[in-house]
């Protein structure tokens, strides 16, 4: 079945496990390290309100920060698995055709994946990481398309504004928290409600050094729409997992 954009589940709509896939087949009981941070931190899911975004964009890293003891293990290098058996399978899954498109095959996979640990009715905290950042990227991080382009729209105008600012140092510090004054009230309000005007002074700055304008609404927008947290958080859950996992005789 193929799900079209529109399919997408809508910021703050609630999902059951009614939900349509592949057949569900009993109620789940996710047995994962109860000190592990959990899916929620994904928005949305299941109906549940995203989280507003910290002023600092390290914050949520510093938050997963594993203890000493493990950064301190992973200097020396000495437990570092053997890359020998962990590549992933890159073979087509059995039941398509020969001929199967690449996204067919991706698709396949990874339902075939997601069906297996929920007839475990167990996941890893790996897995969990890994649902976490499939869910995101599935939901656009709880972004709509409106509010995708009109964000867009937004730092390409702060952009052209803020390059073309010939102040001087003192006061190019006074046009930073002018243009982002501007962004921030302008964005969408679901946007504008979890990320801070701090952030969106940290973007006026970053979009004063970026020359290129396709490179500066990417970054920009992927910024103020907390998919550059997204990106940090699941990064710092899967290292931090994998640390932990080392750390078990």
């Amino acid at each position: 079945m193929t799900v079209r954009r529109s399919e997408r589940p809508t910021p703050g709509k609630v999902l059951t496990k009614a939900t349509p896939g592949r057949g569900f087949r009993r109620t789940l009981s996710t047995q994962v390290d109860s000190k592990h941070k959990s899916l929620n931190q994904t928005w949305p899911l299941f109906g549940q309100p995203g989280q507003s975004f910290p002023a600092d964009p390290a914050t949520t890293v510093h938050d997963l920060a594993p203890p000493s003891s493990d950064l301190a293990a992973l200097a020396t290098g000495k437990n570092l698995p053997d890359e020998r058996g962990h590549a992933r399978s890159r073979r087509a899954p059995p039941g398509l055709p020969a001929d199967a498109p690449e996204w067919m095959r991706a698709a396949r996979a990874l339902a075939d994946w997601l069906d297996e640990r929920i007839e475990r009715s167990a996941i890893t905290n790996i897995d969990q990481a890994a649902i976490a950042r499939s869910w995101a990227a599935f939901c656009l991080g709880g972004s709509t398309e409106p509010h995708i382009l009109k964000v867009a729209h937004l730092v390409q105008r702060a952009h052209t504004a803020i390059r073309s600012s010939p102040r001087g140092h003192n006061d190019l510090q006074a046009a930073f928290h002018a243009a982002a004054g501007v962004l921030h009230a302008a964005l969408p309000t679901g946007v504008r409600e979890r990320m801070p005007l701090e952030r969106a002074v940290h973007v006026i700055r970053k979009l004063r050094d970026e020359a290129d304008p396709w490179a500066a609404i990417v970054e920009g927008t992927s910024e103020l729409l907390g998919w550059n947290d997204n990106a940090r958080t699941h990064a710092a859950t899967v290292i931090r997992a994998l640390l932990e996992q080392q750390r078990k005789p």
